[in-house]
């Protein structure tokens, strides 16, 4: 207590140095710093939420959840299946989850429970709610990977307005048609035809993936179906080329980069892929080890051999034809007796060879063709060669030396500079910056005019204090400066007297010349000024 007590007493001391106006001001501009300081922790702190996805089950927002836990972005979830997040980062947020395939329940704007206002018709606020719609999901399909600019529409079923209506009569279910222009004026990939699908799909009640088509910047469809095949077989293939340049793109730049720069250097490659399936069966044949040159054997598979011989004196008797003699077609003619004989040999043998069959599928997606432009800022230019330039890309890029001539151009050459698109840019910058931080300089201006205010206040106070002192000194130094003003005057008095006074005299001398002369006499004997002599 006795501490407290003597802290208390040295403000107090220290306090009561200042007048009552130090001590108010003082209280003011500390009440300021405060004020500014807590509105400054609202304006930083405060988030404005709003719907991310509403309606989601909850082992699809345990997951949502966990994405965004993972991206460090703040949400809140209602029991209703409602998810909100920082309206500052909604839509990207919002398009990165779209393009992971989230959500697959629920929809993704809670815009069919707002009211436009009390003034509006029904049939009003469903055209503003579907107007909103539409442009949400444009910005949100914008946040995509290459996405220059989407433009979205959607037709809307019909509510039935009769209790008794026919079926006939009734409207279809709800379409949506999506334009996505891309920045390189390529087309979006499958997967991010399919990730626009589903968000439209999911934004809109009963409207299924089917029903949404999505376009490229030239009016080419490609929409994806149930299956995951793209309407067109191309955009596999212009996906895998694209991958494949811009990998190829990556290499030469790496190459080139160290000697010109990474900014002075633009590269565009151009690939063909092939994305057939093929098959491939081969047979390789081969003979066993021979015994020389010369030797055709190999090894037996299997060999057969037949061999007959006869040999006998008698001959055929009897009638020819007859049944005893029916083998005996003719007869000798000569009838002495004598040997005969017969043989027959046949052998056939089957040799095995080597043999070896190899099948395969060939993967599709083989680089086929490809083309490398390389253009490079002539500001820059090194001791390098056209040649040594060439080999150089060839290499990074796998192209032949026989074909590098004519599938590698490169051109060396000043690039354009517009300084306006410089400046503009710079402006631009400068202008986002300030809006992103616009609170804060809000806060730091409040906090600026109120230090500038007291400070002009303390300035005031001191130049008046300052004047005030001033009188008081001219008050003190004014009597003397009057006498010093009237010693002149005094001066100027004695002076006038003493030129009459010689006037006088020398008027009195004209006059009386006898006795000024005697008058001097005296002065000079030591006489009195009356011409009396002077008392010894």
């Amino acid at each position: 207590m006795d501490k407290i007590k003597l802290k208390l007493d040295k403000i107090k001391e220290f306090l009561g140095k200042y007048s009552r106006k130090t001590k108010i001001l003082a209280g003011v501009v500390t009440v300021a710093i405060i004020a500014a300081a807590v509105i400054i922790a609202l304006v930083l702190n405060h988030k404005d939420y709003t719907t991310l996805f509403t309606g989601v089950t909850e082992e699809e927002a345990t997951k949502i959840i966990g994405k965004l836990q993972e991206s460090g972005v703040d949400f809140q979830y209602k029991e209703n299946g409602d998810i909100l997040i920082d309206k500052d980062v909604a839509d990207k947020t919002r398009a990165e989850l779209v393009y992971e395939g989230y959500p697959k329940s629920g929809f993704t704007y809670d815009v069919f429970t707002e009211n436009s206002g009390g003034m509006t018709t029904d049939s009003e606020k469903e055209m503003y709610k579907l107007y909103d719609l539409q442009d949400r999901i444009g910005a949100t399909i914008r946040f995509f990977d290459g996405v220059k600019d989407a433009k979205v529409t959607i037709a809307l079923k019909e509510e039935q307005k009769y209790v008794l209506e026919d079926k006939e009569d009734e409207a279809g279910t709800p379409s949506a048609s999506v334009v996505v222009t891309m920045e390189n004026g390529d087309s979006p990939s499958e997967k991010q035809a399919s990730a626009i699908q589903r968000l439209v799909a999911k934004s809109v009640p009963d409207m299924e993936m089917e029903n949404v088509a999505v376009f490229d910047g030239n009016g080419i469809e490609v929409s994806v179906d149930k299956n995951g095949s793209g309407a067109s077989g191309s955009n596999a293939t212009e996906e895998i080329a694209q991958l494949i340049e811009t990998q190829i793109s990556k290499k030469v730049v790496n190459v080139l980069g160290p000697f010109y720069g990474a900014d002075n250097i633009r590269v565009s490659a151009r690939g063909k892929v092939n994305m057939e399936k093929v098959i491939r069966e081969s047979t390789t044949y081969t003979t066993p080890e021979k015994i020389d040159e010369k030797d055709k054997t190999g090894i037996v598979s299997s060999e057969s051999t037949t061999k007959d011989s006869v040999n006998g004196g008698g001959t055929g008797s009897g009638v020819a034809g007859t049944e005893s003699n029916a083998d005996t077609p003719q007869y000798n003619a000569g009838t002495d007796g004598g040997s005969s004989g017969s043989a027959s040999e046949s052998a056939t043998r089957d040799y095995l060879v080597n043999q070896v069959k190899e099948q395969g599928e060939l993967d599709t997606g083989v680089l086929e063709d490809l083309t490398v432009s390389v253009a490079i800022n002539g500001k820059n230019a090194g001791n390098i060669s056209m040649n040594e330039l060439r080999d150089l890309v060839g290499n990074a890029t796998g192209i032949a030396a026989a074909d590098r001539l004519e599938k590698i151009t490169i051109v060396n050459a000043p690039f354009y500079e517009d300084k306006e698109d410089e400046d503009t840019k710079e402006v631009s910058n400068i202008l986002k910056n300030i809006k992103d931080n616009l609170p804060v300089i809000a806060v730091a201006a409040a906090i600026a005019a109120v230090v500038i205010t007291l400070a002009v206040i303390l300035i005031r106070r001191r130049r008046k204090r300052r004047l005030e002192e001033e009188e008081e000194l001219e008050d003190l130094l004014i009597p003397d400066v009057t006498e010093e003003i009237r010693k002149p005057e005094i001066l100027n008095l004695k002076n006038e007297r003493s030129r009459e006074l010689r006037e006088n005299v020398r008027d009195f001398a004209d006059e009386n010349p006898e006795i000024s002369a005697q008058m001097i006499r005296n002065w000079l004997n030591g006489g009195e000024q009356d011409g009396r002599k002077a008392d010894e």
